[in-house]
């Protein structure tokens, strides 16, 4: 036998591995330099390995790292009292128009400074971590002012920094024509396309432009200009549309070349065509958000995967439409409301989300040459997870593959 070759950390005693390509026995994880090198069983591992550290996983399943390709992270307070207004039987556009929804969130995080805002933005990543979220894309999108917007982008950056989740910021000014440009919304459409954008790309604050298409929002001309303008500076696209109604966003994001198109819970057949027939532009499913809309309508999952979309399972983060850092439960609401197996769901957290933030060759999974982004959870197999909900099943999480929680 040749000479073991040095590594950090060897992970063994794991129930079982997810999110290996391989359906070969194994109950242990090499990493060194950050990235996974080797999987197998650990007595044969050890043959070839010669770690610095060793950490017992003591039977609990072995994940990758999840990742959320929807959050709205940066914001100031929450709106905890438009819940009741929905238990009254308010729907989201009524609740904008008494002075709640996105404009109350503009409101509170203009009146933030910019410390107090990353101590906020760092709590949610931190909760976040607690649940297994390794990476995220994180969506400014309260500011709606050329200093808020940029604010809110370098909250993003202090906090990630501060906490170690990687966080990939998307700039969503698109998100809300604001109260003060509300007669002249072209107005704010200069101001984002000519000065904020610019500025943003300038100081390389976001990899990727978001936009809200719906009504009370922004409409399908206005989203085209900001969409192609963020396109002509570098940057990703990403879209929110139909949601509550068909305005034809799913054909203008992947007209565009959209990495996803997220919500489509009013989806049409045209706009799943669309989909299907341009075969790059993820389907973002947000099955939590009309769980806590109390809505009855979910996006088509079944026919979007059947019809070959590629697609990801997001929590959409936020304070106003889903107030939950967790990944496993929008998951269990996948399989629940979108009827997906536990398979499907696991994908859609990993290799899936990964897939639509361009970072698939390196996050997503557990291989060798992968990040060794992975978590430790109490779990006894594939099929429990999405399974139980209200409980948090995460032990250990490893970015990089540090331990940080």
């Amino acid at each position: 036998m040749g000479e073991r070759g040095n590594c950090e950390t060897l992970v063994h005693g794991a129930g079982g591995i997810l999110g290996q390509a391989s359906q070969a026995r194994a109950d242990a994880v090499v990493v060194d330099h950050g990235q996974v090198v080797a999987l197998g069983v650990a007595d044969e591992l050890r043959r070839e390995w010669r770690p610095r550290e060793e950490i017992d996983a003591a039977g609990l399943l072995l994940l990758p790292g999840l990742i959320d390709a929807h959050t709205h992270p940066v914001f100031a307070r929450g709106r905890a009292e438009e819940f009741d207004w929905r238990g009254q039987g308010m729907d989201y556009l009524e609740i904008a128009a008494r002075g709640g929804g996105i404009h109350a969130s503009v409101a509170a995080l203009r009146a933030c400074d910019e410390a107090e805002l990353v101590d906020k933005v760092a709590a949610h990543f931190r909760r976040m971590l607690a649940h297994g979220t390794t990476t995220c894309e994180a969506k400014s999108g309260y500011g709606l002012s050329l200093e808020d917007e940029l604010k809110s982008l370098r909250a993003i950056r202090a906090a990630a920094e501060r906490t170690g989740m990687q966080a990939h910021a998307t700039c969503l000014a698109g998100h809300m024509i604001p109260l003060e440009h509300q007669e002249r919304p072209e107005h704010y459409l200069d101001m984002v396309c000519e000065e904020l954008l610019p500025e943003v790309r300038r100081q390389d604050l976001a990899r990727a432009v978001d936009v809200f298409i719906e009504a009370g929002a922004l409409d399908l001309a206005q989203a085209r200009r900001y969409l192609e303008r963020g396109r002509e500076l570098g940057f990703a696209l990403r879209v929110h549309a139909d949601q509550f109604h068909d305005l034809g966003g799913t054909e203008l994001a992947v007209q565009l070349g959209a990495e996803s198109v997220d919500h489509l819970e009013v989806l049409s057949d045209a706009g799943l065509e669309a989909l299907a027939l341009g075969g790059r532009t993820y389907a973002g499913l947000l099955p939590a958000v009309p769980h806590f809309l109390r809505q009855k309508t979910d996006a088509p999952a079944r026919r979007l995967l059947q019809a070959g979309v590629p697609y990801f399972i997001a929590t959409d983060f936020n304070p106003g439409s889903c107030y939950t850092p967790s990944l496993f439960e929008a998951a269990h609401f996948a399989r629940v409301r979108l009827c997906l197996s536990a398979a499907e769901a696991l994908h859609g957290v990993t290799a899936g989300a990964a897939g639509s933030l361009g970072l698939g060759a390196h996050k997503g999974r557990l291989e060798p040459g992968y990040d060794a982004d992975f978590l430790l959870c109490d779990l006894a197999d594939v099929h429990h997870f999405g399974y139980g909900f209200g409980d948090n099943p995460v032990r250990q999480v490893f970015v990089g593959g540090q331990r940080i929680r």
